[in-house]
């Protein structure tokens, strides 16, 4: 996957960025750097696409991104629309291996946070106790001293290496190149994020990307490792956990909301990907809720 090298200024002297930003939305298209990268979302919602994976974010989420690992963070469209609404914002650290010395992670006291660096070239989201002992690190630390930020940071690290509470997002690990194609990808992701509950046209995407059809399905495939309509399949069951985890819309609009018209075909495509049917990871999304 080629998207841009996004070069990260290290503000105010530091070997690191330790900073919280707010924006109507996001206005990084599909990118990279060489730099780690720590996101703690601090407000607003949206989707994500973290290498060939793609799914929600929330208020509270939190995710370690590898250096040179693909990404994009798309707040959702009201947020586009609505200037009269809280702004999205998130707390982002960011790092290099060589940011505290040449040699630093190759300590042996380092050992644990080298592994975790390792796996960070996939993405990884943590969640349960472990999200909220770092939201509450990274919380207290965001306006004190570059020296606790810096001490917070291996905390943070020591935390997200010992724990359990972690799921990798892509399948699988790439390296952004140039330019050219992040304008292209971030044209393709842009198109489906907004019109997956629509017929998407295969040859309108390829048409605003100066492809042809068979030429457009070899690109996305080679860049994602999934064909288009798997990469879609993926992005409209996503949305239809989202609402019945936070909606009480019965399947059957839910079905109609996240792009199907077919319930049947829903119903397939929901088992497929989540290996249960909706009313199963409704009660189950319910059951895990009651007993937090």
């Amino acid at each position: 996957m080629e998207p841009i090298l996004q070069r990260l200024p290290l503000s105010k002297n530091l070997s690191f960025i330790y900073e919280r930003y707010e924006s109507p939305f996001f206005e990084t298209p599909w990118h990279y750097h060489e730099e780690f990268e720590i996101v703690l979302c601090d407000g607003g919602f949206g989707k994500k696409v973290i290498g060939n994976h793609t799914s929600e974010y929330k208020e509270g989420d939190l995710i370690l991104i590898g250096s040179k690992l693909p990404h994009w963070l798309r707040a959702d469209e009201m947020f586009y629309t609505n200037e009269a609404i809280q702004r999205p914002a998130s707390i982002v650290i960011q790092f290099r291996l060589d940011s505290f010395g040449e040699s630093f992670f190759d300590l042996v006291e380092m050992t644990p946070v080298k592994l975790l660096l390792e796996k960070a070239k996939f993405g990884l989201e943590f969640y349960g106790n472990t999200k909220e002992q770092i939201y509450r690190v990274i919380k207290e630390n965001i306006h004190k001293t570059s020296l606790e930020k810096f001490l917070s940071l291996f905390e943070i690290l020591q935390l997200m290496a010992e724990s359990k509470e972690q799921q990798t997002l892509s399948e699988i690990g790439m390296e952004g190149i140039g330019r050219k194609d992040s304008e292209r990808m971030s044209i393709i992701f842009d198109q489906i994020l907004k019109n997956f509950k629509e017929p998407v046209s295969v040859e309108d995407l390829a048409q605003k990307v100066n492809l042809t059809k068979a030429a457009f399905c070899r690109y996305f495939k080679a860049r994602t490792q999934k064909t288009f309509v798997e990469y879609l399949m993926q992005v409209r069951i996503n949305h239809a956990c989202k609402l019945l985890r936070e909606t009480e819309m019965n399947v059957l609009e839910i079905c109609y909301e996240s792009g199907f018209n077919n319930l049947s075909n829903f119903n397939r495509q929901f088992l497929k990907l989540t290996k249960q049917n909706p009313k199963a990871f409704r009660k189950n999304q319910n059951n895990s809720v009651s007993t937090n």
